[in-house]
């Protein structure tokens, strides 16, 4: 199966919390293509003093396949006992955010998320830096490639995906 390589560091969390509290330690964070169980995803080693801020700064290295439309990161707290691992925060990452015909693949990417808990509810913030490592024997910069865009139920039942393109106002570029 065709897929694609990806480098994820996942730099820090912000705000994270277990009802209403900092979680003073103990979370890692598990990164997989959306369509993958657990057992396709890669893992952050586990940081001790976070203090409700965590710090990872970690390479992590994805194979993803060209279906994919998302990639699922998980923030999770381990128990002192280390046996169970409770997911505090979920963030399905659309695959566009970093794979589009406007930036060169090889790229990197600076990118934060909104973490949700189980209910559904914010649950602090994830920060990622994202690169598209290129195939063995492939220099082809820039060339748009074939993205799935994700389709979805919204609140009301209508299906869609909203894509935004930055437009500059004229008006505004000519005062500079």
């Amino acid at each position: 199966m065709a897929s694609r390589t990806l480098e994820i560091t996942v730099i820090s969390g912000e705000n994270i919390q277990i009802r209403g509290k900092p979680i003073k330690s103990g979370l890692f964070v598990t990164v997989r293509p959306e369509l993958q169980s657990e057992n396709g995803s890669v893992n952050t080693k586990i940081d001790r003093d976070g203090d409700g801020f965590p710090r990872w700064n970690e390479k992590l290295v994805v194979d993803l396949p060209m279906h994919a439309a998302f990639v699922v990161v998980e923030v999770c707290r381990s128990a002192s006992s280390g046996r169970k691992v409770k997911i505090v925060g979920t963030s399905r990452v659309p695959v566009a955010d970093f794979v589009a015909g406007y930036l060169p693949e090889s790229h990197l990417q600076f990118l934060s998320y909104r973490l949700r808990d189980e209910r559904g509810e914010r649950n602090g913030i994830i920060n990622l830096s994202v690169r598209v490592k290129l195939a063995p024997g492939i220099e082809r910069i820039g060339v748009p490639v074939p993205v799935a865009m994700p389709e979805g139920r919204f609140h009301g039942g209508g299906v869609g995906v909203v894509t935004g393109i930055p437009i500059w106002n004229v008006a505004y570029r000519d005062r500079f």
